[in-house]
């Protein structure tokens, strides 16, 4: 069965869309969690009184930022979020993306110890889906001079193309892309590109358009549901009408 990539912030788990894991898995869904934690990184830098600097919505990243980095996404987020799915009954099992390594990147120009994801190595994940685990994977890569900090939507979508999984799901905490109000059904790559330079998509919600439209240029359909609500996963992958479906054009029922 293919697998199922899950993009969750850096917030609790309980009582939102990850308490459907437990089912899922009891089904034989092999799934890969990618998490972020910018706001928790925000608070730590300022903890330590080192100055925040984003461009385009990427976070520059010196060697500080990137040591600060590596200890919250791979330490303490991914840890908070394994202890919280271990207490929902999921093995979970917190890795980063240069363990194996899982993602290889290479440097955005401008952005300091920023990484675009090149390539993919699914084997440790294998391993751990043979063991049983669910994988946790912190948003880091490893490039030319070490770790580097990656986008966490992006390096979701580049997994689950790679993997060539049956969907992507990125949570987030509304219910898809919304206009007027209401949840856009569905769209294709181009027009997420449209409703991102419109400024409909605006915030975290521009990163997330562009990587499901990424993950479905891959052949991956992704969907941007809310990861408040209990079902919501267990819903999208039964081929409910969940959030915003994102797959090209085409593709379409």
């Amino acid at each position: 069965m293919r697998p199922v990539v899950v993009k969750v912030g850096g917030a609790s788990v309980a009582g939102g869309a990850l308490e459907d894991l437990p089912s899922m898995l009891s089904g034989g869904t092999r799934i890969a969690l990618v998490h972020g934690g910018g706001k928790q990184l925000s608070r730590m830098l300022d903890t330590l009184g080192i100055p925040t600097r984003f461009q385009e919505g990427l976070r520059i990243t010196d060697e500080r930022t990137l040591e600060v980095a590596e200890m919250v996404f791979a330490g303490s987020v991914n840890k908070e979020l394994v202890r919280g799915l271990l207490a929902l009954g999921v093995p979970a099992a917190g890795i980063s993306g240069t363990d194996g390594p899982v993602l290889r990147v290479e440097p955005v120009p401008g952005l300091g110890r920023v990484g675009r994801v090149v390539g993919v190595e699914g084997r440790l994940l294998e391993a751990l889906w043979s063991g049983g685990f669910v994988p946790v994977v912190a948003p880091l890569g490893l490039g030319p001079e070490g770790a580097y900090n990656v986008n966490a939507d992006d390096a979701a979508a580049a997994l689950a193309v790679a993997l060539g999984a049956r969907g992507l799901l990125l949570l987030t905490d509304v219910d898809g892309l919304l206009r007027d109000g209401e949840p856009v059904p569905a769209l294709t790559p181009g027009e997420c590109e449209r409703y991102v330079r419109s400024g409909i998509a605006s915030g975290g919600m521009a990163p997330k358009l562009r990587a499901a439209a990424e993950a479905a240029r891959g052949g991956v359909p992704a969907r941007i549901i809310n990861g408040g609500r209990r079902g919501a996963l267990a819903g999208a992958l039964a081929g409910e009408q969940v959030g915003t479906l994102i797959q090209q054009e085409g593709a379409f029922a």
